[in-house]
C-alpha cells in the first residue's frame, strides 16, 4: 500500500483559493465538526495534543536571515520535514526550512477521521534510512506517553490522524524551521538564491521545493469552479452546504471513494439527498498492494525507472496507476456491506448511483445546479445527470510555484507530471552546476509512482542530503529489490548488513525460474 503527501509536500500554495473559500483558509472552517469521534475524544481534546511549533522573532535582527545556508527548504509537509529532521543528524550542513503556515498540519482539508494509514508506520519521517533519529515515529510514541497503548491496540494499518500529529510534534521541534513565513519570490544573484519572504530575505546554496502540486481540475469544469463545483481538496469545508441535496462525486480513486463513503456514512438528517459516484475505470477498482507490486517503491525500482527512457517511463505509469491510485480493499468492502444495509435494512435508506466506465465530458447550468454530460467508456453512449453539488475527486497536476517565476526562463518546461529531474531530485537548469534546486513531488515522470507517496520521503531525502555533503552520510544503496532490473544489479550483488558485506550469492544452477 502506499500513501501520498499532502499536495506540493505542504508548501505555499498556487495563487487564491476556489471561490467560495474565504481568504486565508489553511483548514476545515469546523475543526471539531472534522473529527467527530475518535476513541472518544473530541476534535479540541486531539488537536490539544500537538506541540506548538518552535517560532523566531520576527524583526529584521533575526540571525536566521543574516547567514547564507547550505539548503533552504520552502515548505514543511512530509517530504521537506524529512529532509529536516534527517538533516539534524548533518552538522556539517547548514540548513533551514520556511512553512507559510503558522503551524504544521497534515491534510488539513481532507483529513477524515475514519481513514487510514496505508502505507507502514516505518515509512515515517527517518527510519527508513536511520531508524535511531529521534524524530522516528516510535520515538513519538514513547515521547507522548501513548507506546504501551499503542503496541496493545491493532494499529494495522495506522489512523491518519495519528501520522497527522506525529508530523506537527515532530515539527515542533526543530530548531531549523520557521513558519508564517510565506515566499514571496526567489531570485538567483551572483552565487546564491535569494529567497524573498514578507519578513526578510534568505540567502541559500541551494533550495528543496516542497510545493507545486495544484487540483487537477477537468476542462469542461474549470470555468464552474465555486461553492458548488469544488475539488476534493475543498470537501471538508464544504460539507455541511450538501445537507439535502443531490451530490456527484467524480473520480474512482481513494479520494473518491472516501468522500462517498464518508457521505454514505452521515446520519439522515445531515447527508444529501442522493449521491452519484462517476468514475472513467471500468470498475471501482482495489489498490495493488501485493508483496512484488511494492517493490515499484523500493529504491532499486526507482533507480531503474529513472534510466528508461522517457516513452518507456509513460507507458510503465499508466500501467502501474492502480498500485498508486486504487481504492484500499478495506474502504471497499466498507462501502460495499454498507450499500447492502442501506438497500435492505435501513429505514430510511439514501438515493445513490453508481456509474464506473463514465467520463465526464462536459458540464452546464441547470437550474440551480448542473447537467453532467457523460460518455460510456465501453458501448460509446451518452447519458447525464442532474446534480446540485459536484466533488471533484480527480487529483493532482503540477504547476510551476507562482514564487519561482524570476527563474521560470532558466528552467525546464513543467508538464502536469512535474519536471526532468536528475537521479538526485536536482532540476537541470540554466545557472551554475554547485548551485541547485531540487524539486519534492515533482518528479512522477522521472522516477516513477513512488514519487508522490510517503514510502520514500526518508530515502529520497537522504539522498538529497548525501548528494549535497558528496559522502554516503544516509545508507541510501545496496540492493532493495528480490527483482533484478537490467543496468542495475546482477545476480552477483551483495547486500550490506551491519556495516559488512553479507553475500547472497546463488550458484546460476541452483536458481529457479
Amino acid at each position: 500500500m502506499n500513501e501520498k503527501a499532502a499536495p506540493g509536500g505542504g508548501g505555499p500554495t498556487n495563487g487564491p483559493l476556489p471561490p467560495g473559500i474565504p481568504d486565508g483558509f489553511s483548514g476545515p472552517i469546523d475543526r471539531t465538526a472534522q473529527f467527530e469521534s475518535v476513541n472518544g475524544q473530541t476534535g479540541e481534546n486531539m488537536r490539544a495534543e500537538a506541540p506548538r511549533p518552535r517560532k523566531r522573532d520576527t524583526d529584521g535582527g533575526d540571525p536566521a536571515r543574516s547567514r547564507e545556508f547550505d539548503l533552504l527548504g520552502i515548505g514543511l509537509g512530509p517530504f521537506n520535514l524529512s529532509t529536516a529532521c534527517l538533516a539534524t543528524s548533518v552538522p556539517q550542513m547548514r540548513t533551514h526550512f520556511l512553512e507559510q503556515r503558522a503551524d504544521n498540519r497534515w491534510h488539513p482539508r481532507v483529513l477524515f477521521p475514519e481513514s487510514d494509514l496505508q502505507v507502514s508506520f516505518l515509512k515515517d519521517l527517518v527510519s527508513l534510512v536511520e531508524p535511531t533519529n529521534r524524530f522516528s515515529f516510535l520515538n513519538f510514541l514513547v515521547h507522548t506517553g501513548r507506546i504501551h497503548r499503542f503496541a496493545s491496540t491493532p494499529q494495522v494499518p495506522v489512523p491518519r490522524w495519528e501520522f497527522a500529529r506525529y508530523y506537527a510534534w515532530a515539527a515542533g521541534q526543530l530548531a531549523n524551521a520557521e513558519f508564517s513565513r510565506g515566499v514571496t519570490h526567489v531570485q538567483f544573484l551572483s552565487d546564491s538564491f535569494h529567497v524573498h519572504t514578507e519578513q526578510g530575505v534568505y540567502t541559500a546554496r541551494n533550495l528543496s521545493v516542497g510545493a507545486g502540486l495544484v487540483p487537477s481540475i477537468p476542462a469542461c469544469a474549470k470555468s464552474h469552479v465555486g461553492p458548488r463545483v469544488l475539488h476534493s481538496s475543498d470537501f471538508l469545508a464544504a460539507r455541511e452546504r450538501m445537507v439535502g441535496q443531490h451530490v456527484a462525486v467524480v473520480g474512482g480513486g481513494q479520494s473518491g471513494a472516501e468522500i462517498f463513503s464518508h457521505l454514505l456514512d452521515r446520519p439522515p438528517a445531515r447527508r444529501p439527498a442522493s449521491i452519484t459516484w462517476i468514475t472513467r475505470r471500468n470498475t471501482f477498482a482495489c489498490m495493488d498492494d501485493s508483496a512484488f507490486t511494492n517493490e515499484f517503491f523500493h529504491p532499486d525500482y526507482v533507480r531503474y525507472f529513472h534510466q528508461l527512457a522517457p516513452e518507456r517511463r509513460h507507458d510503465l505509469l499508466s500501467r502501474q496507476q492502480l498500485a498508486s491510485d486504487g481504492i484500499s480493499t478495506a474502504l471497499l468492502q466498507h462501502i460495499y456491506r454498507r450499500l447492502y444495509e442501506n438497500d435492505f435494512a435501513d429505514p430510511d435508506p439514501i438515493r445513490y448511483r453508481l456509474l464506473p466506465g463514465n467520463a465526464l465530458r462536459d458540464m452546464s447550468p441547470q437550474g440551480t445546479g448542473w447537467h453532467l454530460g457523460l460518455l460510456h467508456q465501453d458501448s460509446g453512449t451518452r447519458g447525464g445527470s442532474i446534480v446540485d453539488t459536484v466533488v471533484l475527486a480527480t487529483g493532482y497536476e503540477f504547476a510551476l510555484p507562482d514564487f519561482l517565476a524570476p527563474l521560470a526562463d532558466r528552467l525546464p518546461d513543467p508538464s502536469p507530471l512535474g519536471l526532468p529531474l536528475r537521479d538526485d531530485y536536482s532540476v537541470p537548469w540554466a545557472g551554475p552546476d554547485r548551485n541547485r534546486i531540487f524539486f519534492l513531488n515533482a518528479g512522477r515522470h522521472s522516477h516513477g509512482i513512488a514519487d508522490p507517496n510517503l514510502s520514500l520521503a526518508s530515502w529520497r531525502a537522504a539522498h538529497i542530503l548525501n548528494s549535497l555533503v558528496g559522502t554516503a552520510h544516509f545508507r541510501t544503496g545496496g540492493r532493495t529489490s528480490t527483482c533484478e532490473w537490467p543496468g542495475l544489479h546482477t545476480a552477483n550483488e551483495t547486500t550490506a548488513v551491519d556495516g559488512a558485506y553479507l553475500d547472497v550469492t546463488v550458484p546460476a544452477e541452483g536458481r529457479r525460474g
